[in-house]
C-alpha cells in the first residue's frame, strides 16, 4: 500500500508530541468533530524510530528499519480501523491492544540500551507530554499542583498546535513548529524547582541533535 497515510499519521502525532501533546489530531484534510486518539506512549515512540536520524542515533540497521516501517503501517491500519467504530468500549479494547503490541515491538527490536536512550530522546523531543507519566512523575517528585499545571500546559500546546494545523493562511510551518517546540521546553522547565531541573537534564542524557524532518524519504531511498 502507499505510505501516504501512515506518514500522514506518523506527522500528526509527532508533531503534537513535539508540542506536548497526545493526541491523533485530525489534519486538515481529515478534520471532523470526534477527537482522534491512539494509544499514547507506545505509539509515540514507535512512530518516532520511523525517522532516520533517531534510527541513527540508536545505530539500527536497515533490516531493523524496514521492520520498523511494517510495524507502523500495520498499526496505522488497526488505529484507522478502530476509530471507525462506534462502540466507545471496543474501540479502547483496540487501543489498549495496540499499547500492548508496541510495548511488546519495542521490547523485540531494542535492546536495553537503545530503550533507554529512546527514553532520553522521546524526553527531549516531547517532554512536556512525558513529565506526567507516572514514572517519571515520580523520578521528578512532582507535586499534585506541578501535575496539575502540567496538564494545563498540555492543553495549551494542543490549541496552539490545532490552530497551526488548520491555518489557511500561508505560513512557514517548520519554523512555527520550532517555536512551538522551544515554547514546550520551556514550560517544562517553568514547572520544576532547580532540584528537579537538574534530575530532569539528568534523565535526557546526552543532546540529541537530529531532526525529525516532515520531508522524510522513503525508506527505500536511504542509504543502506
Amino acid at each position: 500500500m502507499s505510505t501516504c497515510g501512515c506518514q500522514n499519521w506518523a506527522w500528526t502525532l509527532v508533531v503534537l508530541a513535539a508540542t506536548s501533546f497526545a493526541g491523533f489530531g485530525p489534519t486538515p484534510a481529515v478534520a471532523d468533530d470526534r477527537p482522534k486518539m491512539v494509544p499514547e506512549e507506545g505509539s509515540l515512540q514507535v512512530v518516532l524510530l520511523r525517522h532516520k536520524a533517531i534510527r541513527d542515533d540508536l545505530k539500527l540497521t536497515h533490516r531493523e528499519a524496514r521492520r520498523i516501517h511494517e510495524f507502523t503501517e500495520a498499526q496505522w491500519k488497526k488505529a484507522m480501523k478502530a476509530e471507525e467504530l462506534t462502540d466507545d468500549k471496543e474501540r479502547d479494547r483496540r487501543y489498549d491492544e495496540m499499547t500492548r503490541e508496541n510495548e511488546k515491538f519495542l521490547s523485540d527490536i531494542l535492546n536495553g540500551e537503545q530503550r533507554k536512550r529512546l527514553d532520553q530522546i522521546t524526553l527531549q523531543v516531547a517532554g512536556l507530554l512525558w513529565i506526567t507519566r507516572p514514572d517519571v512523575a515520580a523520578e521528578l517528585k512532582l507535586t499534585d499542583e506541578q501535575k496539575q499545571k502540567a496538564a494545563e500546559y498540555q492543553q495549551l500546546a494542543h490549541r496552539e498546535m490545532e490552530e497551526l494545523l488548520h491555518s489557511e493562511t500561508r505560513r512557514d510551518r517548520r519554523a512555527e513548529l520550532r517555536r512551538l517546540h522551544e515554547t514546550s521546553k520551556k514550560r517544562v522547565l517553568d514547572l520544576l524547582t532547580d532540584e528537579q531541573e537538574a534530575k530532569f537534564h539528568e534523565m535526557i542524557g546526552p543532546p540529541f541533535h537530529g531532526e525529525l524532518r516532515f520531508d522524510e524519504p522513503p525508506l527505500v531511498e536511504e542509504t543502506k
